[in-house]
């Protein structure tokens, strides 16, 4: 079947609203798609993810009815290390699929109309090992940081509190500067062959500070959307952490309702469908960063331009 749109480009340079208007295009034209695959590999990925975190959220609650021995503490630690893996593992078959969709959207002359998933699997495991990659270096440097952190407020806190508060809140401003650049490592990594994952970083600061506002205003945007898509999805779930954080505080958790197993499973549906809500949700603000690294990339580096020449024999000549 012929399209009946032009492809959206991915390395033009926008204003805001075009940003916003080709970010939306793209999600009309796909969504079918996009909604297809990515419901068809994050839904066991839910299923699983919902157990361990339905899993956590049990043992905090014991916490929180005062069953402080060693051995809660203990297994809630491992019950949380081990939630903390499934979700990165999670959160890596969720960027190998989406990502493989983008790529083949630039790729396919079809973009991905009638996709087949013979199709896809080849591109999907290309993906699945840069995803892997990007998210064990991200959580490597999550513990970096995280350890530079304590040891710089600790140094602070010794030589007066007001010296750790101080050095606490520039630490917290130097992140929230970093973080906002950083957000393009991830299409950076996962769209361009060959480029490392250092390289990645350091491209993405190069590009985001270039552009900082504008990955600021595009992910503030499509944050207070996807918050509220979430919302509904995350709706159910709350209601029952709700219930049952009143029968705990007031100490008749024991021979309740919420102690039954027909609470058990409704809370782990109602955390399958929170999962699952924020990974479809998440696919939204993906393709708004990466609408943003496209224009980031033609602004800087004039990478369009640079690839209409490469194609001009392609074009009309008049």
């Amino acid at each position: 079947m012929e399209q009946q749109t032009p492809r959206i480009e991915l390395y033009v340079t926008r204003t805001f609203s075009e940003k916003l208007t080709a970010a939306f295009s793209f999600l009309r034209e796909n969504w079918r798609t996009l909604l297809k695959y990515v419901t068809y590999f994050m839904l066991p990925a839910a299923l699983v993810l919902g157990f361990f975190v339905n899993h956590f959220w049990g043992g905090y609650f014991n916490l929180l009815d005062g069953q402080f021995d060693d051995q809660v503490f203990i297994r809630f630690a491992m019950t949380t290390g081990v939630t903390i893996v499934v979700a990165a593992v999670v959160y890596v078959v969720f960027l190998a699929v989406l990502f493989a969709l983008l790529r083949l959207y630039y790729s396919r002359p079809e973009r991905l109309q009638d996709l087949q998933a013979d199709e896809l699997m080849p591109e999907f495991y290309a993906c699945l090992k840069r995803a892997a990659v990007f998210v064990l270096a991200m959580g490597l440097i999550i513990v970096a940081v995280i350890g530079l952190m304590g040891l710089l407020v600790g140094g602070g806190m010794a030589v007066h509190p007001a010296v750790g508060v101080i050095v606490l809140l520039l630490l917290y401003a130097a992140l929230a500067a970093l973080a906002i650049p950083l957000t393009l490592s991830e299409p950076i990594y996962m769209m361009e062959d060959g480029i490392s994952i250092f390289a990645a970083y350091r491209k993405a600061l190069r590009l985001g500070f270039a552009t900082w506002g504008g990955i600021f205003a595009i992910s503030f945007v499509f944050s207070i959307l996807t918050s509220i898509l979430q919302s509904f999805t995350m709706a159910p779930w709350y209601v029952l952490f709700f219930i049952k954080a009143i029968f705990t505080a007031s100490s008749t958790l024991d021979g309740s309702f919420v102690n039954t197993i027909f609470f058990t499973m409704m809370e782990y549906l109602a955390c399958v469908l929170q999962v699952l809500g924020y990974l479809l949700s998440a696919v939204i603000t993906t393709v708004g960063i990466q609408i943003q690294y496209g224009h980031a990339c033609d602004k800087v580096d004039g990478v369009g331009v640079a690839k209409n020449i490469e194609h001009f024999d392609e074009f009309d000549n008049f």
